[in-house]
């Protein structure tokens, strides 16, 4: 019995050394990894632009003429108030918005984005439906701690005729 009593805290060391060993370096280790490489928020890349993307779309399907404007930097878009006069023109005629967005190109160091575009409009007037199709290209700018666009071409693809 002596035996078998002294041999426990041996196996119970022997256990007990490589999971606290492991769950040491389990702790230290990400927070090493994470301070070397910090995320670089700064730059314009896939995902920012995607990010831009999918929230244009919610907002185009969500029929949200204020999240769609907010989208973009009316200050540092050439002729922003007539941009915005198009877009709430675009909205008050629309009744409903499907659209789909393929990302084509993001280019980082210009921070543009070049996308395949497809809408469907249903007109409030209830006339025929309208389909789009284009190529856009977007420039993004930093706004604060986000990415904005601060232009558009072209910009007739948010317009009715």
């Amino acid at each position: 019995m002596g035996l078998k009593a002294a041999s426990v805290p041996k196996r119970a060391k022997v256990v007990l050394v490589p999971i606290l060993v492991m769950s040491l370096c389990a702790t230290f280790l990400p927070a090493q990894t994470s301070s070397q490489n910090p995320p670089q928020q700064n730059v314009f890349d896939d995902r920012a632009a995607s990010r831009m993307l999918l929230r244009l779309s919610e907002a185009l399907q969500g029929h949200s003429q204020k999240q769609f404007l907010a989208l973009f930097d009316l200050g540092k878009i050439k002729e922003g108030t007539l941009f915005k006069q198009q877009i709430d023109s675009f909205f008050s005629q629309t009744e409903s918005i499907r659209v789909h967005m393929n990302l084509v190109e993001v280019t980082a160091e210009s921070a543009t984005v070049t996308v395949d575009a497809e809408m469907e409009i249903e007109p409030r007037n209830g006339g025929p439906s309208v389909r789009r199709n284009d190529q856009l290209n977007f420039v993004a700018v930093r706004a604060g701690k986000d990415w904005k666009f601060s232009d558009l071409q072209p910009r007739a693809f948010f317009s009715l005729p």
